[in-house]
C-alpha cells in the first residue's frame, strides 16, 4: 500500500482534530439520527464507522427518490445502470465491474438490517424511516460481498400510538404522475399494521425520431411510441408489529413490486464508424453512427450466403427509413419499443427477545423475482434485404418474400404463469423455437433484431445473533446466518439476418440455463465482535467471521447448434415437401456407407451413452439409414445443460472459504467528539466463467477469484458549537487483491482479476447557526484515488497492444492478433481457396505496411495458426497506475436550505438547494479516450409549504435545472456487435409540484 501518499491527508485530518476537539457541550440545534450500522441502535456521532444517514424527512427535502440520487448525497458513492438490467453501486471504487449469473455485488444491500438482494435500478423511495450508508469493507457483521459497505434500507415499522397516515399526490411534466400514501392502524395496544404504496406513471425522457417516420417507400413506420423510457410502477408494502410480551416483538413484512413500461435498459449507443470490419467502431470516437454492418456477426454471415452485400461498410446504402441526424444522447431511432418488466415479491421478518443483560434476534427473508427485457439489439431502423441490396429474390430461402425473426422461447414469462422457457410454445428441445421451429414475428424487408435479458430468482436467508448488555467492561456480539438462492436467465440476441439461413437451428443466440434452474448459491457464516471498554472513554473492538460459500451453474448456448439434414430440400419454395431433419451431427446422418464421422460428431454420441462399437456398426449402414438415425435421435437438437462444460472439462461447481474481520479502537475525547482507527478485511467470492473451449484454455480461466480487501481507516466524528454544527470525516487506505473485471474475449463474456491500491479522504459537514435558526448548510467532499497495479491485460479494442509487429483480423466471430511477417501471399492463396479467408471490397487491408497489398480482415484463426500464421488472442497492455473504473477523484455535494415562518398562510415556506458535482471518472480500467465519463453536475431546487399543525404539506421542484445529459457509465459491447458503447445516464430536467396531507395522530 502506498503509505507515504496518505500521509499528507492524515496530517490534515489530525490538525482537523486538534482544532474540532474543543467542541461544545451538545445543545439543542441539529437532531440526532438514529442507525443501526454496528447492528444496534445507535446515534450515528457515536459509531466508529464512516456512515451516512438520511432520514424519511430528508429524503424528501433532498428529493432523493431513486438509488440514482444516493450518489449525490453520500460521498466516494456512484451508481450506474449496467446492460443487462442489472447496476453498480460503488462506494470509494467498489462496486459491481462482473457480468456473471454467478457474480455478486461489492456493496451489501440489506433491508431492515437482512441482506437481500434489490433491483436498484428499479426502486423508488417512499414511506422510509431512513437510508445508511455504510463506507468500507464491513467483513464481520455485514459479511460477505461487503468489500465497498453496505446500504441499509430501513422502511416506516408500525407504532402503537394512533391512525395515521398521509397521502401525496404529485405532478410534473413528461406527464408524470405520483400518488403514495401510508396508513398506521393499532389493534390494541400491542399489535399494529402499516400499509404503504406507491403508484408512478410518466411518459419516457427519450424522443425516437422513427415515430411516424415516412419510408422512401411512401410507407409510415407506425406502432412505436415517439417517446420511451417512460414509467408505470407499482409497488406496496404491508408491515405488522406485534409486542407479544414485554421482552418479545415480532415484525412480518411483505412487499411486492410490479413494473410493466417502456424503460430503456440501454440509453443510448455511441459510435462513429470504423473503415474496416475489425472493430466496427472506431475506439475513441464518440458519435452517433452504426458500426461497420461487416463487423457484425450477423451481416457478416447474411453477407456469406447473400442476404447482403459482404463489406459494405453500411450494409447496402439503401434505408427505406434513413437514419437522421441524432445530436443527443436523448435521441433513439428505433423500430422496436423496448419491454420492461419486473415483478418482485418479498417477506421479511425480526423476532427480538430481550433477557436481563443480553438480546436475542433471529431476522430472515424470502423474495421471488421475475424479469424480462427488451431492447433494439443495434438501435437503429435496419437496412433493406432482398432484391434492393442486389439479391435475385426478395428471400432466397422464402417463397413469400418475408424476413421474419425468431420469437424467444417461452415467450412473455410475466404474462404466462409456469412458462418458464419449456414448456411453452417455443420450446427448442422438441424444435419447435425459432422460424423453423414455427415461432416467428413476421412482415419484414428490413434488417430487425432485438435483444432479451429475462430471469426468476428466489432467495432466502436466517439470521440469529446474540447481543450482549452487561455492565462490565466486556461485552460482546455472536451471530450466524445462512443463505439459498437459485435462479435462470436467458440473454437472448434474435435477428432476422440470422434467421434467413434456413439450413441451421436455432438462428438466434441464447445464452441460458436450465429452466428449473442455472444458478445456485449456498453459503453459511459465524460470526462475532468483542467490545471492551478499557476506560470509560476509550474502547476496543475485535471480530472476525467464517464464510462458506459455494456455486453452481447448469447453463447451455443456443446458435446454429443444429443442421437441416433434409436442405435444400425442405425449403418451402419449388413445392418442396421433405420435413426438416434436425441434426447435430450431420456427417453421421447424410454419410455414405464405409465414410468416418469427425471427432466432434463422435463425441457427441459418445457423451449421450452410445459406445464406439454401436457408432461403428452404424457407419457401415447408408445414409439416414435406420441405425444411424437411432443415434442422432439420442442426440438432442441443442445441448444439454453442462454438455460443453462436461466436454471441455470446464467446471460446474466452486466453493470458497474465508475468514474476515475488523480490529480498532475508538476514542470519544469528549462528549461531542469521536477518535477511531480500523483495520478492517472484506471478501467477495469468485464466479464461474462460462465454458472455456479446448483450444482457449491456456488463453481464459474456467473461474474468476473472490476478492480482498485489507483496509486501514482513521476518522473522527464531532460535534461542535452548542449543537450546531456536525463534521464529521476519515482518510483510508487499501490494499485490493482480485478486483473482479469483466472482458470480452473469444467472443464470450469473461471475467478476471486484477489487483490495486486506493486511498481518500472524506468529509461530511452540518450547520444550523444560532443566529440564522432559519438556515441549514450541510456539504461533503471526498477525494479518491485509485490506481490498479501489477497487471497486464488484453484490451479488446486494442488487440495489437502498440505492437506494430501485429495486426488485427476477424474469425467471422471474433477478432484475434496475428504477426504481420508471417502473412504471405502465397499464405493468403491458400487460405482464399479453401475459403478460410474472404476478400471483399471494404473488408481488405489495402497496402498496409509489411502485408500483400490486398489482405481479407476476415480469415478463419485455426486455418491461419495452420498455415504457419502466429495468432494470439491479444498483446496484453500494462495497466499499473490506471484509475478504477466508476471512481471519479474528486465528489462534492453542497446544499442549503431557509425557512421563513409566516404567520399569515399558518405555516413556513422553505427554499431548499442541491449541487452535486464529480470528477472524470472512466467506465473501464484501460482508462482509454473511448473509456471516458465526462465530470458531470447537477442543481436541483424546491419550494416548500408545511403548515403549522403539521397536517399538510405542497412542494414545488424542479431537478437537473440546467439540463445536463450526465453519463453514469458505458459498456463496451463485443467483437459480434462492432464494439459500440452503451451509454447510461441520470435524468434530465424534470420540474413538478406535489401536494400532502398527514392525518391522524402521530
Amino acid at each position: 500500500m502506498r503509505i507515504s501518499l496518505l500521509r499528507p491527508a492524515v496530517g490534515a485530518l489530525l490538525s482537523f482534530m486538534s482544532f474540532n476537539l474543543l467542541a461544545q457541550d451538545a445543545g439543542s440545534g441539529i437532531e440526532e439520527v438514529i442507525v443501526t450500522a454496528q447492528r444496534t441502535a445507535e446515534s450515528i456521532q457515536d459509531v466508529p464507522i464512516a456512515v451516512t444517514a438520511m432520514t424519511g424527512e430528508m429524503l424528501e427535502e433532498r428529493q432523493v427518490i431513486t438509488v440514482s440520487d444516493l450518489q449525490m448525497n453520500a460521498p466516494s458513492v456512484s451508481f450506474t445502470p449496467t446492460n443487462f438490467g442489472s447496476n453498480s453501486f460503488s462506494i470509494r471504487g467498489i462496486g459491481r465491474l462482473v457480468t456473471a449469473s454467478t457474480g455478486d455485488a461489492g456493496v451489501s444491500i440489506h433491508v431492515n438490517e437482512i441482506a437481500m438482494p434489490v433491483n436498484l435500478t428499479a426502486v423508488e423511495f417512499y414511506d422510509m424511516e431512513r437510508v445508511e450508508v455504510l463506507r468500507g469493507p464491513q467483513g464481520t457483521l455485514y459479511g460477505r460481498n461487503a468489500t465497498g459497505g453496505a446500504i441499509n434500507f430501513v422502511t416506516r415499522q408500525p407504532d402503537f400510538d394512533s391512525v395515521n397516515g398521509f397521502i401525496d399526490f404529485e405532478a410534473g411534466d413528461y406527464e408524470s404522475y405520483r400518488l403514495k400514501g401510508a396508513i398506521n392502524i393499532p389493534m390494541g395496544d400491542s399489535f399494529a399494521v402499516r400499509f404503504a404504496a406507491m403508484k408512478l406513471d410518466r411518459d419516457g425522457y427519450t424522443e425516437n425520431l422513427a415515430h411516424g417516420q415516412v419510408g422512401a417507400d411512401g410507407s409510415t413506420l407506425n406502432g412505436i411510441s415517439k417517446d420511451v423510457d417512460g414509467r408505470d410502477i407499482l409497488t406496496t408494502r404491508l408491515t405488522a408489529n406485534w409486542d407479544i410480551t414485554d421482552r418479545d416483538n415480532l415484525w412480518v413484512m411483505w412487499s411486492y413490486f410490479d413494473e410493466n413500461d417502456n424503460r430503456a435498459r440501454i440509453t443510448n449507443q455511441v459510435c462513429v464508424q470504423n473503415d474496416l470490419p475489425t472493430y466496427g467502431c472506431q475506439p475513441d470516437g464518440v458519435g452517433f453512427e452504426q458500426p461497420h454492418l461487416t463487423s457484425r456477426f450477423d451481416h457478416l454471415v447474411g453477407g456469406l450466403y447473400g442476404v447482403v452485400p459482404f463489406g459494405a461498410a453500411d450494409g447496402t446504402g439503401v434505408y427505406n427509413w434513413e437514419r437522421p441526424t441524432i445530436d443527443s444522447l436523448r435521441e433513439m431511432h428505433t423500430d422496436f419499443e423496448p419491454v420492461y418488466k419486473d415483478r418482485e415479491n418479498a417477506i421479511l421478518f425480526g423476532y427480538v427477545h430481550e433477557f436481563d443483560s443480553m438480546t436475542l434476534g433471529v431476522q430472515g427473508g424470502y423474495r421471488r423475482a421475475d424479469a424480462n427485457y427488451r431492447q433494439d439489439y443495434n438501435m437503429n431502423v435496419g437496412v433493406e434485404l432482398g432484391p434492393a441490396v442486389g439479391v435475385t429474390a426478395p428471400n432466397p430461402f422464402r417463397a413469400d418474400g418475408d424476413y421474419p425473426v425468431s420469437e424467444t422461447a417461452g415467450g412473455d414469462r410475466l404474462k404466462a404463469a409456469g412458462d418458464d422457457w419449456t414448456p411453452g410454445p417455443c420450446n427448442a428441445f422438441d424444435g419447435t423455437s425459432g422460424i423453423w421451429g414455427g415461432c416467428a414475428i413476421s412482415g419484414f424487408s428490413r434488417d430487425y433484431s432485438f435483444d432479451q435479458a429475462s430471469s426468476w430468482s428466489e432467495y432466502w436467508t436466517v439470521e440469529a445473533k446474540l447481543q450482549s448488555q452487561f455492565e462490565g467492561p466486556v461485552n460482546f456480539l455472536v451471530g450466524a446466518s445462512y443463505f439459498d438462492s437459485e435462479g435462470m436467465g436467458d440473454y437472448y440476441v434474435n435477428t432476422n439476418v440470422l434467421d434467413a439461413r434456413a439450413d441451421y437451428y436455432t438462428g438466434f443466440f441464447n445464452n441460458t440455463g436450465d429452466p428449473d434452474g442455472d444458478t445456485f448459491g449456498e453459503g453459511w457464516a459465524v460470526f462475532g465482535e468483542v467490545y471492551w471498554d478499557i476506560t470509560d472513554r476509550v474502547k476496543v473492538t475485535a471480530g472476525l467471521r467464517y464464510n462458506d460459500d459455494e456455486k453452481s451453474v447448469r447453463d447451455t448456448s443456443l446458435l446454429w447448434n443444429a443442421q437441416d439434414a433434409n436442405f435444400p430440400g425442405s425449403l418451402p419454395l419449388d413445392d418442396n415437401t421433405v420435413a426438416p431433419l434436425w441434426t447435430r451431427v450431420i456427417d453421421l446422418v447424410n454419410g455414405n456407407a464405409g465414410d468416418p464421422i469427425s471427432d466432434g460428431s463422435r463425441a457427441f454420441a459418445n457423451y449421450y451413452g452410445f459406445s464406439d462399437t454401436q457408432i461403428d456398426a452404424a457407419l457401415l449402414t447408408p445414409a439416414q439409414s435406420a441405425e444411424r438415425l437411432a443415434i442422432n435421435a439420442g442426440v438432442p437438437i441443442v445441448p444439454d445443460f453442462n454438455e460443453t462444460r462436461d466436454l471441455t472439462n470446464s467446471p460446474s461447481s466452486f466453493e470458497w472459504q474465508e475468514t474476515t474481520g475488523r480490529l480498532g479502537v475508538d476514542w470519544q475525547v469528549t462528549d461531542n467528539a469521536l477518535l477511531y482507527g480500523f483495520y478492517s478485511r472484506g471478501y467477495k467470492p469468485g464466479g464461474a466463467n462460462p465454458a472455456i473451449p479446448t483450444q482457449f484454455q491456456g488463453e481464459s480461466s474456467f473461474e474468476f477469484d473472490p476478492e480482498f480487501i485489507d483496509s486501514i481507516e482513521l476518522g473522527f466524528k464531532t460535534t461542535l458549537a452548542d449543537n450546531t454544527m456536525v463534521l464529521n470525516g476519515a482518510v483510508f487506505m487499501y490494499d485490493y487483491e482480485g478486483l473482479q473485471v469483466a472482458r470480452i474475449k473469444n467472443n464470450t463474456s469473461l471475467n478476471e482479476n486484477i489487483d490495486a491500491d486506493v486511498w481518500g479522504m472524506e468529509l461530511e459537514w452540518q450547520w444550523q447557526p444560532d443566529r440564522l435558526p432559519g438556515l441549514m448548510v450541510d456539504a461533503h467532499y471526498s477525494y479518491l484515488n485509485t490506481e490498479v497495479k501489477d497487471s497486464v491485460s488484453v484490451d479488446p479494442t486494442n488487440r495489437e497492444g502498440g505492437n506494430p509487429d501485429y495486426i488485427t483480423l476477424n474469425d467471422f466471430a471474433f477478432l484475434y492478433a496475428a504477426r504481420r511477417e508471417d502473412i504471405t501471399q502465397p499464405v493468403l492463396d491458400t487460405l482464399i481457396g479453401l475459403g478460410a479467408a474472404v476478400p471483399a471490397p471494404g473488408a481488405n487491408y489495402v497496402n498496409e505496411p509489411g502485408l500483400p497489398a490486398v489482405t481479407p480482415v476476415v480469415i478463419q484463426r485455426a486455418a491461419a495458426t495452420a498455415f504457419g500464421i502466429e495468432t494470439v488472442e491479444g498483446i496484453p497492455v500494462d495497466l499499473d497506475g490506471n484509475q478504477l473504473p466508476n471512481a471519479p477523484e474528486n465528489t462534492i455535494h453542497i446544499g442549503a436550505a431557509y425557512t421563513w415562518p409566516i404567520s399569515a398562510i399558518a405555516g413556513g415556506l422553505t427554499l431548499r438547494w442541491d449541487y452535486y458535482w464529480q470528477d472524470d471518472s472512466y467506465a473501464r480500467e484501460f482508462n482509454t479516450i473511448g473509456d471516458q465519463i465526462d465530470s458531470w453536475d447537477q442543481h436541483n431546487l424546491s419550494l416548500f409549504y408545511n403548515s403549522d399543525d403539521g397536517r399538510w404539506q405542497a412542494k414545488l421542484w424542479i431537478r437537473n435545472i440546467e439540463d445536463e445529459e450526465n453519463v453514469t457509465g458505458h459498456y463496451l459491447t463485443s467483437d459480434t456487435s462492432g464494439y459500440y458503447r452503451n451509454y447510461f445516464l441520470t435524468e434530465p430536467r424534470i420540474w413538478g409540484a406535489s401536494l400532502r396531507y398527514n392525518f391522524g395522530g402521530g
